[in-house]
C-alpha cells in the first residue's frame, strides 16, 4: 500500500467532497481524513487542521497542478494587493462603488481603532471605536475614505 499524504485541507466536510469529486473524476485516489469529527463538533475543525484531503505521494505534484488550475488552491500574488488604500472623499463620490473597477460588489469592514489599547489598558474596559474599511469583491482592493 502506497504512503498517503496531505494534500489540502478544508473548514468544512463538504468542501473537502467537492474537491476529492474532483481529483477522483481526473483518476486520482483521495482520502478524506477527519471528517466525521468535524461533522460531530464544527468548532474542532480549527482546532485539529480541518478536514483533510489526502492523495498517494506518487499523485501528489499532478494533484497540486490540478487543484490550482481550478482555484481550490489560491497562489499568493503580490502582497502589497492586500493594502489598504487612503482615498478622498468628496461630494461627487458614490460610496457604493468601486472606485477602482466600478463594481457594485463591495462590503464595509469594521476594525477595530488602535486607540482602543490604551484605553483598555488605562481603564480596563473596552470601548466600541471602530475604524471602517471597504472591500471589492471583484478586483479584491481595500480602501477607506478621509474626510
Amino acid at each position: 500500500m502506497e504512503n498517503f499524504v496531505t494534500v489540502i485541507s478544508f473548514t468544512y466536510p463538504h468542501q473537502a467532497h467537492l474537491a476529492k469529486g474532483f481529483l477522483e473524476s481526473n483518476e486520482i485516489e483521495t482520502i478524506i481524513q477527519d471528517e466525521f469529527t468535524v461533522q460531530v463538533n464544527n468548532f474542532y475543525s480549527n482546532a485539529i487542521g480541518g478536514v483533510k484531503l489526502l492523495v498517494a505521494e506518487s499523485n501528489y505534484d499532478k494533484s497540486i497542478l490540478l487543484l490550482k488550475k481550478s482555484g481550490y488552491i489560491q497562489e499568493d500574488g503580490n502582497k502589497e494587493d492586500n493594502k489598504v488604500e487612503i482615498l478622498e472623499l468628496n461630494e461627487n463620490t458614490n460610496t457604493k462603488i468601486c472606485p477602482f473597477c466600478k463594481s457594485e460588489n463591495i462590503n464595509r469592514n469594521k476594525k477595530i481603532s488602535i486607540i482602543v489599547i490604551p484605553i483598555y489598558l488605562i481603564l480596563g474596559t473596552l470601548l466600541p471605536i471602530f475604524g471602517y474599511t471597504d472591500k471589492c469583491f471583484d478586483c479584491n482592493k481595500e480602501w477607506r475614505y478621509k474626510k
